[in-house]
């Protein structure tokens, strides 16, 4: 027993012994696994928040290159000159009865009233984007192909002659000379299917018949002589209007022809064939 603690007191010893030895290493205290923030961060303080920067940027992106925003007055205020401006270049156009200005309240007058061409919209439509839109009703669901529109109706001279004051020269009609004839009379017929809208009489003495036919055209047929029609007669292509005798004197008879087209007066010459 008393072996055993002798040995143990030696190896006590011993160990005592080694640990002295030992140098003296400096002790550090070791590291955290990971460190705590001291304040809070979050998606928002590191991404910046897009409705933000929209509503911070919206200002500058509104801007005009003048750094200031649009306004409704100026803007109410230019659109108004814009328009008064316009408004009386047309009313100057149709007070001034010049012959320039004759061709553009034509040109305005067909610009208003113009019917659109829904034929050759369709037509379009369908060489383009192979059929016509089914989201417009006015062209339908028709089975037949559309066809081309036609060239502009063109209509059969009143009498056989030549004009020998053009169009130009009043702005209202032409002055037609008849080819002679034997029996002293000439025959003026209906340029179109119609309507007789007034006879009436010319401050020379003959006779003036206006007549509404088809395409919004209104036909002047003046100094006839003699006709058989009243108001509300209907006429078709190439039917007796009237008829003019050759006078006494020695001036020569001659047809006066106006067309009217929308309201507004325009060559003959433009609608019919003249030899």
């Amino acid at each position: 027993m008393d072996q055993k603690l002798d040995i143990k007191g030696r190896r006590k010893e011993r160990i005592r012994s080694l640990l002295e030895d030992l140098p003296e290493v400096p002790v550090s205290a070791a590291p955290p696994l990971f460190t705590i923030p001291d304040k809070k961060i979050s998606f928002k303080d590191t991404e910046p928040d897009p409705e933000v920067m929209w509503k911070e940027r919206r200002g500058s992106w509104e801007n005009h290159g003048n750094g200031e925003k649009p306004r409704f007055i100026s803007g109410f205020i230019r659109r108004t000159v814009a328009s008064v401006l316009v408004f009386g270049a047309v009313w100057g156009i149709f007070a001034i009865q010049q012959p320039w200005s004759q061709q553009a309240q034509a040109f305005i007058n067909d610009a208003l009233s113009k019917d659109m061409d829904f034929a050759a919209a369709r037509v379009w439509y369908e060489e383009h984007f192979n059929g016509a839109p089914a989201f417009i009703p006015i062209f339908g669901d028709k089975e037949e192909p559309a066809q081309k529109a036609a060239a502009a109706h063109e209509l059969n001279p009143p009498i056989d002659g030549s004009i020998i004051k053009p169009f130009v020269s009043s702005l209202k009609g032409v002055e037609i000379m008849p080819e002679t004839d034997s029996s002293g009379s000439v025959m003026v017929k209906s340029v179109d299917i119609g309507r007789v809208l007034s006879v009436s009489k010319e401050l020379q003495g003959g006779i003036r018949i206006t007549i509404q036919h088809s395409g919004s055209i209104i036909a002047e047929y003046g100094h006839l002589s003699g006709t058989k029609l009243k108001v509300d007669d209907w006429l078709q292509s190439g039917e007796n209007v009237g008829w003019l005798v050759e006078p006494e004197t020695a001036s020569e008879t001659t047809l006066f022809f106006a067309v009217m087209k929308d309201k507004a007066y325009i060559d003959p010459a433009e609608v019919v064939s003249f030899d």
